[in-house]
């Protein structure tokens, strides 16, 4: 046996160690509004520096569920993301009986898969199966192939929730945010929830609000007026998300129709740029305390006031 030979050995025995280590536990997800992967695992980064010689074993053990996504994602970012500027994952709150935040879907380079309180994470043998021949595709039979885009998946996943838990609702919801100015929510960044400032705001907004919560934070959301209150475990508020239905005043009277380059040309250099994950980007400026969240077609997806 060559010495060459003899180091191949023990590198296909690493990693078949190191995959044998593989779990849900390895996907290692940080939540701020958007949920990042925080690519922290150090059996996941050390798959990804072994690099190409890991293809077949990882690839084979893909099926296994336990193991399916973290092996997408260290295929992910091997093979289609090496410079690492995927690390946002898409993410779709499922709700039960209309208001009852009960987990979330995840949406990583065209697969899916959930978390709820009842069952923790799972995903589904046709997504599995989805991932396996995408990689069996573009690894070993050398095709152009092509996931699903975010678009399509966010109505598919959509579609299926609203036959899985259906919203018997005969509530109006108005939107009540036309009155609000951007000084008025960035007066409210870092009072407690029981403050009266933030309560007087909170009934302008209407009682029509979805509660959801985390290890160290929850969320108050005003769907219909497109605002969103994050809270700290202490209950002070940190941050604020606006949407597009929000039809009150932003900073220096932007519109959530402008698209980046508009935003560019109207609003002061960003003191930072940051990647919000494959093409969409993040703008960040200091003196107001807002970062604007662009999609990868340029469109504002969220404007976030607080830190």
């Amino acid at each position: 046996m060559t010495a060459l030979s003899s180091g191949q050995d023990v590198s296909e025995k690493r990693i078949s160690e190191l995959i044998d280590k593989l779990s849900w536990e390895s996907v290692t997800i940080d939540c701020n509004y958007i949920l990042v992967l925080t690519q922290s695992d150090s059996i996941s980064n050390e798959l990804v520096e072994i690099g190409e010689p890991t293809k077949e074993k990882l690839l084979k053990a893909l099926k296994n569920p336990e193991k399916s996504v973290a092996i997408h994602v260290i295929l992910t970012r091997i093979f289609d993301d090496k410079k690492r500027k995927i690390n946002g994952i898409g993410t779709k709150y499922i709700y039960k009986n209309c208001k009852e935040s009960i987990g979330w879907h995840h949406v990583y380079n065209g697969i899916t898969w959930e978390w709820t309180s009842e069952k923790g994470q799972d995903i589904t043998q046709e997504q599995i199966d989805l991932a396996y021949n995408y990689w069996d595709k573009k690894l070993i039979l050398k095709e152009k192939v092509k996931m699903p885009n975010s678009e399509r998946i966010f109505e598919r996943l959509t579609k299926e929730d609203n036959i899985k838990y259906p919203c018997i609702d005969n509530k109006n919801y108005e939107n009540n945010s036309e009155n609000i100015k951007f000084t008025d929510l960035k007066k409210v960044i870092g009072l407690r929830v029981d403050n009266k400032n933030l309560e007087m705001l909170m009934q302008r907004l209407g009682n029509d609000t979805i509660n959801s919560y985390h290890n160290d934070s929850y969320f108050i959301e005003n769907s219909p007026d497109g605002i969103e209150f994050k809270f700290a475990s202490n209950d002070s508020l940190i941050r604020i998300f606006l949407t597009k239905d929000y039809k009150g005043t932003l900073w220096n009277n932007i519109s959530f129709k402008y698209k980046k380059r508009k935003i560019e040309r109207k609003l002061p250099k960003p003191d930072e740029r940051k990647s919000g994950g494959g093409k969409q980007e993040r703008f960040w400026y200091r003196e107001p305390n807002l970062e604007i969240f662009f999609n990868s077609d340029e469109t504002i997806k969220y404007i976030m006031i607080g830190l």
